[in-house]
């Protein structure tokens, strides 16, 4: 039989998709990205908030492994003049530009650029930590950010200490620590805390004896932070609401260059509670 081209043109119909059925496929494909994309971001969320983690834990225990190799001594929560007016490196470091100025104005200097990366490489933790990708959150919003973590303000800084490593502020009475082996419960104290905010002096600075906040703490993982320990682990913090809208707030009115908390008195806020216990040690007003 030969084939006939007339005849079989007439008999094969090709059928595309209608219309509907276009329609119903790409409702399906939608519905199924709706069901998918929440557990694909939160999982996103969930590798920052390891990673932040990761960290916060690396830099907690190099300062302890500094406290083992200096007599105990911790790295200071920021840099401070010495006696003798030498600017002396804290846990972030300081370039030779930043000694000349005055200390106010030297800690806008190395958050970012060229100075900032001096200031790590110049830090008391660089040779624990020779990796820049360790000193700031990946949540951090600014990512010309070099660091983005804080050293807690128990940690000597600016305050004169005595050699037993141990001194009360003379106005707060709140106890400063020199020496990683006077503190107590090292497992419920900062070493670091997640942070927000143009907060360039790397000190993670909190009211002792008012219920106020200070520097903002971050609230980027799904409403809550990720902290250090100063017995080298790193805990997340899931933070109330009524705290998130206060740092969000904060950073919206960019308050003293966007550092600082609005300071409204907050004695019910079981958030600051935690975090001036997890601070000092003990809150320094009458609930």
């Amino acid at each position: 039989m030969f084939f006939n081209r007339a005849y079989w043109k007439g008999q094969v119909k090709i059928k595309g998709f209608t219309l509907i059925e276009l329609l119903v496929v790409v409702a399906i494909i939608a519905l199924l990205l709706s069901i998918l994309m929440p557990s694909l971001q939160k999982a996103k969320d969930h590798a920052k908030k390891i990673g932040c983690s990761a960290n916060l834990r690396s830099l907690a225990l190099a300062a302890i492994y500094y406290a083992d190799e200096h007599d105990s001594f911790t790295p200071s929560s920021t840099n401070t003049w010495n006696d003798d007016g030498i600017l002396r490196a804290g846990w972030v470091g300081v370039t030779s530009d930043m000694a000349r100025q005055a200390l106010d104005t030297q800690v806008q200097i190395y958050g970012n650029g060229t100075d900032a990366f001096t200031g790590l490489h110049k830090s008391q933790l660089w040779p624990y930590i020779e990796n820049t990708g360790g000193w700031r959150c990946p949540t951090d919003p600014d990512k010309q950010q070099l660091r983005s973590y804080g050293m807690a303000a128990q940690w000597w800084g600016t305050h004169h200490v005595d050699g037993d490593g141990v001194w009360y502020d003379d106005q707060t009475r709140a106890m400063v620590y020199r020496k990683l082996t006077k503190i107590k419960n090292p497992s419920g104290r900062f070493f670091f805390v997640d942070q927000l905010g143009y907060n360039n002096d790397a000190y993670y600075a909190l009211w002792y004896s008012q219920p106020k906040w200070w520097n903002i703490p971050s609230f980027l993982h799904r409403g809550g932070s990720v902290n250090g320990f100063a017995d080298g682990h790193a805990e997340a913090y899931p933070m109330k609401p009524e705290t998130v809208r206060l740092a969000r707030e904060s950073l919206d009115t960019n308050l003293s260059n966007g550092f600082k908390m609005l300071q409204v008195n907050v004695p019910d806020s079981e958030d600051l509670k935690y975090y001036q216990i997890a601070t000092w040690g003990t809150i320094g007003w009458q609930p």
